[in-house]
């Protein structure tokens, strides 16, 4: 019963909250592409990130929890733990995007620079999404 109750919220918060990734590297760079200012690109990004942080830390516990669940069997396998270095990849990513766009936002911040930093980060973020969801499901090191 836990086991099939944390898989769903493990799967509701990978679509609901890591999916917003694909949005950050986006929206940074029709900010970073248009002409003019682009009203509220910093303040929606900063929400994108914010959002995606929380959706990281809900993935983290429900992961634990469903490690739990199933009294430690997945911890052992080389799967889990490679998506265990992907995942710290994915959370250093959110970190350098995060930091890049306070730079830019700061006094004498170049904004363009750091919305390319933010886009160039948000890839890192997709691609690091895209390998975690295939070691989950494909098991490759089992």
């Amino acid at each position: 019963m836990l086991y099939g109750v944390a898989i769903v919220v493990h799967v509701l918060t990978a679509v609901l909250g890591i999916g917003l990734v694909g949005a950050i590297p986006l929206t940074a760079r029709s900010a970073r592409r248009s002409s003019g200012e682009l009203v509220g690109s910093g303040a929606l990004l900063g929400t994108l990130l914010r959002a995606v942080q929380v959706g990281l830390l809900a993935m983290f516990l429900t992961g634990v929890l469903l490690d739990l669940s199933v009294a430690g069997a997945f911890h052992r396998a080389g799967w889990f733990r490679a998506s265990i270095l992907v995942f710290g990849i994915l959370a250093f990513s959110l970190a350098r995007a995060r930091a890049a766009l306070r730079r830019g936002s700061a006094p004498g911040g170049v904004r363009r620079d750091a919305l390319e930093r933010v886009e160039r980060w948000g890839w890192a973020m997709c691609a690091s999404v895209a390998l975690l969801t295939t070691l989950m499901q494909t098991k490759p090191l089992s």
